[in-house]
């Protein structure tokens, strides 16, 4: 019952947001549509095969991250798989499992320890999400006041400053010690937290996967944005290289929020955090060009599990090797 709340909510969440966006633009629909029958398709053919290798460079970060855990391996077909895999789930199927509960049950199925699989992949989002923050952190430090307004600077600080407490909570474990009276609150729960936290904790004595998984993210990364600048170009916009830096990863940021799969909210932040440079009606177009890209990878996705008979997808038994995992 709490679940079915729970997407209820998610779903309430998507569609409110969606309404609120499309009222805040409901004087430029004729210029955002003209502007998306402008596209480019070559430039969006270019954003979408950037997109893909931003993929693909990630899954061989996540192949790294899983094999560090010794009795675990994943060929990178096999990383690229399930990551395809996740992006379908997340955007097509009704369920608020979501694509890394997904990614995470088909690796549980290599290994005895699930623990061991669920934690790799919560690793996996967490290093992506860190490079991307600490690439706008840098990015920050050379820019000039005026280049930026202090709202977004002040963003920035805020979730770089979450980001460094998240990483010394994870590395350091006097410092997790000072929340353990928050475990009380999930008694029930209360062992898996502590194993979770223990899995997640021996990352820290391997610096050597841990940078070598940074370098790899920061590609990851540098393609991403690369693809988000040149749907910007498709449509005739430009969105300096710096600003991309610094306001994409606050829209993935806010992404995370409830929600299914950051719709409303991926699109609505764009609007509000890209708008200023480009006009609000590009902006939006460029969010819609986004989504696409998405939808696309996820019919990918779709594909690879329509055709491969070892991956067959059982709510019920995902659910259950989900609270066994975690």
């Amino acid at each position: 019952m709490t679940t079915k709340l729970a997407y209820l909510l998610k779903i309430f969440v998507s569609l409110a947001l969606i309404l609120i966006l499309l009222y805040f633009m409901r004087g430029n629909y004729e210029k955002t549509v003209s502007v998306l029958k402008g596209t480019d398709p070559g430039l969006f053919i270019l954003a979408l095969v950037v997109f893909g290798f931003a993929i693909i460079v990630a899954s061989i970060r996540f192949q790294i991250i899983v094999g560090a855990q010794g009795d675990i391996s994943v060929t990178l077909a096999e990383a690229l798989s399930f990551t395809l895999i996740g992006y379908f789930f997340n955007n097509f199927l009704p369920t608020s499992m979501g694509g890394d509960i997904v990614k995470a049950y088909y690796l549980s199925k290599k290994s005895s320890n699930k623990m061991e699989c669920y934690t790799s992949v919560f690793v996996d989002r967490a290093m992506g999400l860190f490079t991307m923050i600490f690439m706008a952190s840098i990015a920050l430090l050379f820019v000039q006041n005026q280049v930026i307004d202090a709202t977004v600077r002040s963003m920035i600080y805020g979730i770089t400053a979450v980001s460094v407490i998240a990483l010394i909570f994870m590395a350091n474990r006097k410092f997790a010690k000072k929340f353990s009276l928050m475990l009380r609150l999930f008694k029930p729960l209360e062992e898996k937290l502590k194993r979770a936290y223990n899995s997640v904790h021996k990352y820290r004595y391997n610096l050597k996967l841990i940078w070598k998984s940074f370098g790899i993210s920061i590609v990851s990364q540098i393609l991403f944005f690369a693809s988000i600048g040149i749907l910007a170009f498709s449509i005739g916009s430009f969105i300096p290289a710096s600003q991309i830096l610094l306001r994409l990863p606050i829209i993935c940021a806010m992404s995370l929020l409830p929600s299914i799969n950051g719709l409303g909210l991926r699109e609505g932040s764009t609007v509000l955090l890209f708008g200023p440079i480009i006009g609000s009606e590009n902006a939006f177009a460029v969010s819609i060009l986004w989504l696409l890209i998405l939808f696309i990878v996820s019919i990918f996705g779709g594909i690879i599990y329509a055709l491969s008979p070892q991956f067959r997808f059982n709510l019920s038994e995902a659910n259950d090797s989900a609270k066994e995992g975690i």
